[in-house]
């Protein structure tokens, strides 16, 4: 009986000082000591004092019921269990499977069907006015995983924020805008700093010559080699440069572009429909509503004919042979499951790749190892992966607005899977 006790779910989740309680009423009530023949013998077991069940009682409710007990609440229960009428055992099983209690235990969780991670964002936003760091995530979901209550992590934020507000504690150093973090480097860069750098460039600088192995090189055979997935959402800024600069890849007659139309209202159509008339391994589906950017690429996948998949944003450009580059890597090493590179810093809208690669300011990712991931998402811009990855550890998470790339690297590093770093910066975000 014993063991069935102690995995209710109520008393695995008792202060200790209730469980050393109901551990003593256990023993006394159904395993006491055996009577010696020289000893007194006793005719009940000895019931706790008056004090010290006012004492438990307090104990019991500011756990189970977050309040203390009133003064009609310290009369009934004190007198049922000195009367004998309930063991204290009975009388914490009765207080802790209330009503009452139930309803404080479902209020402490806040909207339990979110996940964890959705929760953690969108109270970061609400009590901190900003979003969370992928360590801060990490930290908060393993504690909520370890039973800690939703609403016990939203009042330690709350707290934190009054106590920046109401306070002499030096306030954190705002949030600018102009600032980011460098990628790879132990500090972040402006984009005045960038500037500055792009003032003194060259407009138009000689083409950066590729890095080129004969010996990764893919052969031409008509089937799809590489699926494109780009979701489209007001996009017609650069709908035009995006269709140019994919279509131009050295690799695109063994590629294909899988375009996913958000419901854009900005009709990007025109322009990528005059793409289509030349290059028949454009796909083209529009949404009938909006969609979010992990449901399009959920589609893209599902749509998709390559064996390799990458994505790709309409603001971002890609060095002629990009493509090339990545999926040699994958035809050539097998045990290579997902590419990626270093990428340009670009502030400039439409400048082209050769002069932000000229401006030079670029990314330092780290070899991506099951130690590092969660400190820096090293394959987050313009990635390439095997598509059977998907019938292995799954699509993107829908319920993330962000970051759900992210999850997806996350599981497939649970899964041992191979990162591959590319030393050749061929992509500008």
């Amino acid at each position: 009986m014993i063991e069935r006790i102690r995995q209710l779910a109520w008393v695995r989740n008792s202060p200790p000082l209730v469980k050393g309680v109901l551990r003593r009423c256990y023993y006394a009530i159904f395993e006491p000591p055996a009577i010696s023949i020289e000893s007194p013998v006793r005719h009940s077991a000895e019931r706790p004092s008056q004090v010290e069940i006012e004492s438990l009682l307090v104990r019991v409710y500011e756990w189970a019921l977050e309040r203390l007990p009133g003064p009609e609440d310290r009369q009934y229960w004190t007198g049922e269990v000195m009367s004998g009428r309930m063991t204290t055992a009975a009388m914490v099983e009765n207080i802790a499977t209330s009503s009452e209690a139930s309803a404080v235990r479902a209020r402490a969780q806040l909207v339990p069907d979110v996940p964890n991670g959705r929760f953690i964002q969108f109270a970061y936003g609400a009590l901190l006015g900003r979003s969370p760091m992928a360590q801060e995530i990490g930290h908060w979901d393993q504690l909520l995983k370890q039973n800690l209550r939703r609403d016990k992590m939203a009042l330690g934020l709350l707290t934190q924020r009054a106590t920046q507000e109401l306070t002499d504690t030096p306030a954190p150093v705002p949030f600018d805008p102009g600032t980011f973090p460098w990628m790879g480097m132990d500090r972040f860069i402006s984009i005045k700093e960038w500037q500055d750098k792009a003032a003194v460039t060259d407009a138009n600088p000689p083409p950066l010559q590729p890095r080129i192995y004969s010996s990764l090189q893919v052969a031409n055979e008509p089937t799809v080699l590489v699926s494109a997935i780009a979701s489209l959402f007001r996009g017609g800024e650069y709908i035009e440069q995006f269709m140019q600069n994919i279509t131009s890849q050295s690799l695109f007659a063994r590629s294909e572009l899988i375009i996913i139309d958000a419901d854009s209202p900005e009709n990007e159509y025109e322009v990528i429909v005059r793409y289509m008339e030349r290059f028949p391994n454009i796909v083209y589906h529009r949404a009938a509503t909006r969609i979010g950017i992990y449901e399009a690429w959920n589609l893209g996948v599902q749509m998709a004919k390559g064996r390799y998949v990458t994505n790709t944003n309409m603001d971002d450009l890609r060095r002629h042979d990009s493509f090339e580059r990545q999926a040699e890597v994958l035809e050539k090493f097998e045990f290579v499951d997902v590419v990626y590179q270093d990428f340009y810093y670009g502030f400039e809208g439409k400048a082209s790749f050769d002069r932000t690669a000229a401006i030079g300011v670029h990314s330092a990712l780290p070899v991506v190892t099951p130690y590092n991931l969660m400190q820096s998402n090293s394959p987050h811009n313009a990635p390439m992966w095997r598509r059977e990855l998907h019938s292995e550890v799954g699509m993107f998470d829908t319920s993330y607005r962000s970051a759900g790339d992210f999850d997806f690297w996350l599981r497939c590093v649970r899964a041992n899977k191979t990162f591959f770093k590319v030393n050749d910066p061929h992509v500008v975000y």
